[in-house]
């Protein structure tokens, strides 16, 4: 993105043409007066001189406009752009802008001043560097504007749009050890508790995001994994096919928890970054901890610590809306939000048969296990050990997916 200032005090040469030819006929209606008699003087003067004085006249307003009031301009053109690295972060990421401006010609000035949000209120004054920094603390798309102005005054201002969002693709660092699994509280599929031994493993901070899977699906160039299973059903989700076959997000909904999204979808965006999707006891050590609490911060329901349906708007929020909310290990939404697809087949009564360490779940099944709630869902249906099961193939509104390595 650039722009140009051009300003010039310089005469045109179309002036100085048109003031000669002015007086070249100015000077030929005298000499014809003198020469010619009373009578022919008076025809003369009214067929030819009327019609050159006015046309002169005109030519004379013409110069007087172009040379007589010259512009507040210098001859200079003024060429300009800044760049922000990163493009996107979170808050108090430190984004670097650096604006660069050049003159046609040498010898110019060139002072920047900066509104970080474009709200009508200038952030910084005019100044010589064109390198700054600046720190958000607040979520969002966020709109800087840039003034540029020149040793005459003469000034321009360009805006370039960033995106302000905790997601990413952290992973956080779950140790080996034990846990109590399950809950005597809960459904039948909860029980029994039991402890399950697990190997170190690393799962990702934040649930994926509509940004994170449409710069998945713009990679592979697909939505089905050439198997007849469809990644994402776009009716019920932010992320949109265009015709040429490449994906755009609503805007607004970048940092949301990808949602329409199938069990092979989730595999598919999982596998594409060398990573899988979390097994059912991962996941649950991860939400609860090794106390075997029934929530992530704890055993008293708390309503404002998690998207759910206690939370108006009915809608997900972007992820990491709860930081209130976050487990033992500081893995956040893992109550409420979206369901969480996870590796395992689903079978009711596995508690009963699995190993004590490391369990995958079973080897078959027509169901794959979701975790966590969603903002659909009362607060029974997000506590840590609530599990169900659905088809592979099946999109919802609610359900999504998370990393783990």
């Amino acid at each position: 993105m650039g722009i140009i200032i051009r300003n010039t005090h310089d005469i045109k040469i179309y002036q100085i043409i048109i003031f000669l030819l002015l007086i070249i006929l100015r000077k030929q209606v005298r000499q014809r007066h003198h020469l010619k008699g009373a009578n022919i003087v008076w025809k003369y003067q009214i067929v030819m001189n009327y019609p050159i004085r006015i046309f002169s006249s005109l030519l004379l307003l013409l110069c007087l406009y172009g040379c007589g009031t010259p512009e507040h301009k210098s001859g200079n053109e003024i060429y300009a752009s800044f760049t922000v690295t990163p493009s996107t972060g979170g808050p108090m990421t430190v984004f670097s802008f650096d604006a660069s401006a050049s003159f046609s010609e040498s010898g110019g000035k060139i002072l920047y001043r900066w509104d970080w949000e474009d709200d009508g209120i200038w952030d910084t004054g005019f100044l010589n560097e064109s390198h700054v920094t600046h720190r958000y603390n607040s979520l969002g798309y966020k709109t800087i504007l840039l003034e540029i102005k020149d040793e005459n005054e003469n000034s321009q201002t360009f805006r370039r749009e960033i995106f302000i969002t905790v997601a990413s693709r952290e992973m956080i660092h779950i140790p080996a050890g034990e846990f109590i699994m399950g809950s005597m509280k809960g459904n039948d599929d909860e029980k029994p508790l039991h402890r399950v031994y697990l190997d170190d493993f690393l799962i990702g901070k934040y649930e994926v995001t509509n940004g994170q899977y449409v710069e998945f699906l713009n990679s592979v160039k697909r939505n089905d994994d050439g198997l007849g299973h469809t990644y994402l059903d776009f009716k019920i989700t932010a992320i949109k096919e265009n015709n040429d076959k490449t994906y755009k997000i609503a805007k607004g909904w970048e940092d949301h928890p990808v949602v329409g999204v199938s069990w092979y979808g989730a595999k598919a965006y999982a596998e594409w970054l060398g990573a899988r999707l979390p097994t059912e006891a991962e996941w649950e050590k991860s939400a609860r901890g090794t106390d075997g609490r029934d929530w992530p911060w704890g055993n008293l329901w708390s309503p404002e610590k998690c998207k759910s349906w206690d939370s108006e708007p009915h809608e997900t929020e972007p992820v990491g809306s709860y930081p209130d909310g976050v487990s033992p290990y500081g893995v956040n939404d893992l109550a409420g939000n979206v369901y969480e697809w996870v590796a395992d087949w689903y079978q009711a009564d596995y508690y009963s048969i699995s190993p004590a360490s490391n369990p995958k779940g079973p080897e078959t099944g027509g169901f794959k296990v979701c975790r966590g709630g969603s903002w659909v869902e009362p607060k029974e249906e997000c506590r840590s050990s609530f599990r169900f099961g659905q088809p592979p193939d099946n999109h919802d509104t609610d359900t999504g997916f998370r990393i783990a390595k």
